[in-house]
């Protein structure tokens, strides 16, 4: 789900800045789902979404068809709705990208398999406003990300996602710099406890070989940075979480 997020990066960013653009976007999730089979499972992601600070509306699918099946099928609807379509096959996933009248949509489907042990398909959706899109593109006043992290001199900020569920807010932040990984470890443990949290571990990833280093704060609050070095660089991901 995250690789899918960080790949909408730069294909499906939503801009909301007016009482107009509100009330366009009030019927996205009925344009999303347009041409979806009946049959297919549905799934909103999170109440709110932004990537980059930008709005973005996400749907996990899942279909009885093969990959190949689905991707036609929703192409097909897609174009016969006066969607322009496009279909981009890469190794075992397919994406299929839809753009009317100022919106864009796009379904990233993979292959699965079915309850009964047949193949299926699975992926997600995204809708997005193109014209807000492209301006954001081209927009010298970007949003401001990581503005609730304090940072090293020099860090860049590579991307930021936000999600809010009934759970509470989830905001993940990936950041680069040239400290090494020790450096950047100390650094952010001296910055947590200056807030008074508490440190709940520090482990070895088992999947990238990285640090992880989780704090909290009473039962509401907590944060865990992932710390990994590649080609020279630390590259810093971090979780908080507000309950």
């Amino acid at each position: 789900m995250k690789n899918f997020i960080l790949t909408c990066c730069w294909c499906c960013l939503l801009v909301v800045t007016s009482a107009h653009a509100f009330d366009k976007w009030a019927g996205g999730e009925k344009l999303l789902l347009e041409g979806i089979p009946k049959n297919w499972g549905t799934t909103r992601v999170a109440d709110e979404i932004e990537v980059n600070g930008l709005p973005i509306l996400i749907f996990q699918v899942e279909g009885p068809q093969t990959l190949r099946e689905a991707a036609v099928v929703i192409a097909t609807a897609w174009a016969s709705d006066s969607w322009k379509v496009t279909s981009k096959a890469a190794g075992h996933e397919v994406q299929v990208i839809g753009v009317r009248d100022g919106w864009l949509k796009q379904a990233n489907l993979s292959s699965g398999v079915s309850d009964n042990g047949g193949k299926a398909t699975q992926g997600y959706l995204s809708l997005s406003d193109l014209p807000a899109r492209m301006k954001a593109d081209i927009d010298t006043k970007a949003p401001v990300l990581a503005k609730h992290l304090r940072k090293p001199s020099g860090t860049v900020i590579l991307n930021e996602v936000r999600t809010v569920d009934k759970a509470g807010e989830s905001i993940l932040t990936t950041m680069t710099n040239n400290f090494d990984l020790e450096q950047n470890i100390a650094f952010y443990e001296e910055d947590r406890a200056a807030e008074a949290w508490k440190l709940s571990y520090r482990r070895v990833s088992q999947e990238d070989g990285g640090t992880v280093v989780k704090f909290v704060s009473g039962a509401n609050h907590e944060a865990t940075y992932t710390f990994t070095r590649r080609a020279g660089q630390t590259f810093i991901v971090v979780n908080w979480v507000t309950r």
